[in-house]
């Protein structure tokens, strides 16, 4: 069904429920991300014992750390992008879409914590991150031209798509940066909480307080 026949029949919903959904599984990915810290097995007697084996995880610890910081940026960032007043089917499939590769994220971490030697898991953990990104743009591209955006929200376009275009730019900056060192690949990708940090100062605090409840008129 195209977007005019949705539009003729009046096949619009509510987004309170889309945004449980998503804070929900925001809640579960963020919750299971821990898991992916794999203490290692057997005894351990003296305390030399016990700092080698604390500097075995602590490079999983980074990637928790930084899988972690990622999720939370996203939910603020979907907090903004939900500035939208009302949804279709095809809005909500897209934000499933990006939820599954929000879900996706505990696995790729796992995947990059056990295996930071090799340019495949980074590659996979690169991969999950840039669809996220680019399926975020689609939100909010998708809500803007088929009129789904609060009104008091549309003057505001430009900056939330620099924002969301930001994202997958770092993302695939790091995976140009894999193929020649693997630590500033990873290392690179902290851009990308200390982005959303960075946005929120540029759009200051008042302005973004001013939208929110201009839209809640």
């Amino acid at each position: 069904m195209n977007p005019e026949d949705e539009k003729k029949l009046g096949l619009y919903f509510p987004t309170n429920r889309l945004e449980t959904l998503t804070d929900g599984l925001f809640a579960i990915a963020m919750t299971i991300l821990v898991v992916t810290i794999e203490i290692p097995m057997g005894p351990i007697h003296t305390s030399q014992l016990f700092l080698q084996t604390t500097g075995e995880i602590l490079p999983k610890y980074v990637v928790y750390f930084l899988s972690f910081l990622i999720l939370a940026g996203f939910w603020i960032n979907h907090h903004i992008l939900f500035l939208i007043k009302k949804t279709n089917l095809t809005l909500t499939w897209i934000n499933v879409f990006w939820l599954m590769f929000i879900t996706l994220v505990p696995l790729s971490t796992s995947i990059i914590a056990q295996f930071p030697q090799y340019q495949l898991s980074q590659f996979i953990f690169d991969l999950n991150l840039l669809m996220i990104g680019l399926f975020s743009y689609m939100i909010w591209r998708y809500a803007l031209d088929h009129d789904l955006i609060r009104e008091n929200a549309k003057p505001y376009d430009p900056y939330i798509r620099r924002i969301t275009l930001f994202m997958p730019a770092i993302v695939f900056l790091s995976i140009c940066i894999s193929f020649l060192n693997l630590k500033w690949s990873l290392l690179i990708l902290f851009m990308i909480p200390l982005l959303f940090v960075v946005a929120i100062k540029v759009w200051t605090w008042r302005d973004l307080k001013k939208l929110i409840l201009r839209t809640k008129d």
